[in-house]
């Protein structure tokens, strides 16, 4: 009988450390563990007044705001860590993932429900989302297991389809401005902070209707995206801005009569431009890879 509590003893004492080990390894695993991926991603859009944000007019908030990087911060547990023992690549993209969901969500999702209700009275039916298009990442150094990192976004510009985000991966700045951000480095240091930076296209759907990003961010409340010169081109029947597609080009009916307001276009303008100047070769590149597909393809040894 001795012998019997003696094993069941063992039994019981075997299992309590198997338990306590396995609690271990997910408290230290819980960013990978089933389902949290959903959790990180999902919360953004209930954080900023997803389904409880009415559908009415928001407050007007300058446009440029839309520009603001906004940052999440992370670790590298062992459930990412590959055979070099650092962050696996393949791991950086659920943080894109999280991180572009809220920077996505605090923009527009407040606008969310009054862009919908504009869309379903021009006949749009479906459900409305954001779509990624595709994604590109240079990895610059390893991100050592358990390491903080910092993944800050921005929108780097937009045109009449697409919303093109920049993320980077950095090692937090121990010097904070009193605004908040990074105090300034010079370009050397900043560059070693650097862990990978991304480059993703967003568009977003109303079933199978593209909408252009400018109208989610009107209903989100941002003002203008245009300037008073060009809305009264517009209103004389003159093609605004420039003829290449992109946002600039795309001319709305738009009270925009303060030279304040005009500025703020101003301002936009420039920044979309020259952030435009930095995607374009991406998105050609883009292209060339789908005419070597496609080229590739009509040899024998591909198809």
């Amino acid at each position: 009988m001795e012998a019997i509590r003696s094993f069941a003893g063992y039994l019981w004492e075997s299992a309590t450390f198997w338990k306590t080990t396995a609690l271990v390894l997910a408290l230290l695993n819980l960013k990978a563990l089933p389902l949290v991926w959903h959790i990180r991603v999902y919360r953004y859009f209930f954080k900023h007044g997803y389904l409880i944000t009415p559908a009415v007019e928001q407050p007007p908030r300058p446009s440029t705001e839309i520009l603001e990087p906004l940052s999440i911060y992370s670790h590298a547990p062992v459930l990412e860590i590959d055979f070099n023992l650092h962050k696996s690549n393949s791991t950086y993209f659920s943080d894109l993932d999280v991180s572009r969901t809220a920077l996505m969500s605090n923009i527009v999702v407040k606008g969310a429900a009054l862009l919908e209700k504009r869309l379903e009275q021009q006949g749009k039916k479906g459900f409305l989302g954001f779509l990624l298009g595709s994604v590109y990442t240079n990895f610059k150094r390893e991100i050592p297991a358990y390491t903080q990192y910092e993944v800050k976004s921005h929108i780097a510009s937009f045109d009449r389809k697409w919303i093109y985000i920049v993320t980077y991966f950095l090692k937090p700045s121990k010097s904070r401005s009193p605004r908040g951000g990074a105090a300034a480095e010079d370009p050397e240091k900043l560059l070693k902070r650097l862990y990978a930076v991304s480059i993703s296209k967003y568009v977003l759907k109303k079933g199978r209707y593209t909408v252009p990003p400018k109208e989610a961010f009107e209903a989100a409340g941002y003002t203008p995206f245009f300037s008073a010169a060009a809305e009264e081109e517009e209103a004389n029947g003159h093609a605004t801005g420039a003829e290449n597609g992109h946002a600039n080009g795309d001319a709305v009916q738009r009270a925009a009569g303060a030279a304040g307001n005009s500025d703020e276009w101003e301002r936009l303008k420039k920044e979309i431009d020259r952030g435009l100047t930095v995607i374009q070769p991406i998105v050609d590149q883009e292209e060339r890879l789908l005419e070597d597909y496609v080229h590739k393809m009509s040899r024998p040894r591909f198809a």
